[in-house]
């Protein structure tokens, strides 16, 4: 479909890969991540990729023969900045509803929604009871819309603010006992700014609510819909947390919302990327929400190669490349001018985040509508399409500059 009007997307680099040995996916994956809750970006996005029609509408959709023999890959961070949370999720819900193959990776927006609608039954946790205040400013805009679309009747909440308060955030004694539950997973400098953080992000919320036009009784009342919506087993959205995955390998691709360090990478080598999904849907039925957010497998939708960050050496990428991986896909750091391809330590990466959702492009100063995709065809071909570049970029293993 792209045989003109491209950008050869190749890197100057030379890489030790047995491009030889290449394995190419069995059908064709299309990836698109960071939606941040822009149901029409995503929308566009899929009528560019040619999987559904170019009729299709937000509450309506046909898939293409090509949509359904394609498998799509979300790659996380479905949630927040907005403007519309809950139709990005009806939009995948009609993609389900349609047979389409849809995996879904965690990313790190998803989990700290997860973790902090969960956390509220864990109050007397001192690992998890300050996850709900984690979740931040930027999630007042979904409570907003779940007040307004499910809890414009009146009010049946008889709690205080006082008692609100005490049921959503962390109470003093949490401060105190938080230091030594966490040192045996943080260093104290992150143990301290974790504090400092929490302390900040309780009214940074609030103001964020009141921003949108929420009260305090307005705000338990979304945060009780929003827990039936996406985390009481028959909600109208339990199937995300329940199908989210860690990981998704593909042939010589391994795909995640941001990336991996050392222990991962072996593990995926050893195990297998199923057999951590296993582990991190396990983590997540019986709510190691702690265990998940500050371990390596946090590292995958949290990661951005800091030095702060659970590193991925030469030894992690070597792991990959004998277990016949040879490449990364992410989203989670943002790049302008399109999808972008770097190297890490002999390894390639496919960076897919381009800020297609309308609050980064806003924030940016970009005029334009967002859509984006990237595509790995089960011929080898990688293709990779933004509204931010006038050619589809197109990359072939065979292309690659050998050492």
């Amino acid at each position: 479909m792209y045989t003109a009007d491209i950008i050869p997307w190749t890197t100057d680099e030379t890489v030790h890969l047995p491009v030889n040995q290449w394995q190419f996916p069995n059908k064709d994956i299309y990836f698109f991540c960071d939606l941040h809750a822009d149901a029409a970006a995503f929308l566009r996005s899929l009528q560019a990729s040619f999987l559904v029609t170019t009729d299709s509408r937000l509450d309506d959709i046909t898939l293409t023969t090509q949509g359904q023999h394609a498998q799509i890959v979300i790659g996380g961070d479905c949630f927040d900045k907005g403007p519309s949370n809950l139709a990005l999720f009806r939009l995948l819900s009609l993609l389900r509803e349609q047979h389409a193959d849809l995996v879904l990776l965690a990313g790190n927006h998803d989990i700290r929604v997860y973790a902090g609608l969960s956390a509220l039954d864990l109050k007397q946790d001192p690992f998890q009871s300050h996850f709900f205040t984690r979740m931040g400013r930027k999630t007042a805009a979904l409570f907003a819309e779940i007040h307004r679309q499910y809890c414009q009747n009146e009010s049946t909440i008889t709690l205080d603010e006082n008692e609100i308060i005490d049921k959503l955030f962390p109470n003093e004694e949490w401060f105190e006992r938080f230091p030594e539950h966490a040192r045996s997973f943080m260093t104290e400098e992150k143990i301290q700014k974790e504090i400092k953080q929490i302390r900040f992000k309780q009214q940074d919320f609030l103001d964020a609510c009141h921003k949108h036009g929420l009260n305090l009784i307005q705000v338990y009342q979304a945060v009780e819909k929003a827990r039936e919506l996406f985390i009481d087993p028959q909600g109208e959205f339990s199937w995300f947390f329940k199908e989210i995955k860690l990981l998704h390998r593909s042939g010589s691709y391994l795909f995640c919302h941001a990336g991996l360090d050392d222990s991962i990478a072996q593990r995926v080598a050893l195990e297998s990327a199923d057999r951590l999904n296993r582990d991190f849907q396990q983590q997540l039925d019986h709510g190691k929400l702690f265990e998940i957010y500050y371990s390596e497998f946090g590292n995958v939708f949290r990661t951005k190669y800091r030095a702060s960050d659970k590193p991925l050496t030469v030894k992690g990428t070597q792991a990959l490349k004998q277990a016949g991986i040879y490449a990364l896909v992410n989203g989670h750091r943002s790049h302008k001018n399109g999808q972008q391809l770097f190297i890490r330590n002999g390894l390639l990466n496919f960076e897919c985040d381009t800020q297609l959702n309308e609050n980064c492009r806003k924030k940016n100063k970009i005029s334009t509508l967002g859509y984006s995709s990237t595509i790995f065809f089960a011929n080898g071909l990688v293709s990779a399409m933004s509204s931010d570049i006038p050619k589809a970029k197109m990359f072939h293993p065979k292309h690659l500059k050998k050492a």
